[in-house]
């Protein structure tokens, strides 16, 4: 869990063990039978409606920004 808070940071540690919890484990097949009958257009439009109202935590938006301006 450290190693994930050091990369990630300790809110998108959290969303990502969260999202494991809630699968099987098995990221690939969960994603394939949540997005293999959608068109890339509606993964698009999905993703787009989820970060509206999910936006990034201020930790990631900073390490992003230092990442960018590395």
């Amino acid at each position: 869990m450290a190693s994930l808070v050091k990369a990630l940071g300790r809110v998108d540690a959290e969303r990502f063990i969260s999202g494991f919890i809630r699968d099987s484990g098995d990221y690939t097949l969960s994603r394939r039978q949540l997005y293999d009958n959608l068109t890339v257009d509606e993964v698009f439009e999905s993703a787009s409606t989820y970060m509206k109202e999910h936006p990034l935590s201020p930790e990631t938006r900073a390490r992003l920004e230092k990442h960018r301006n590395e």
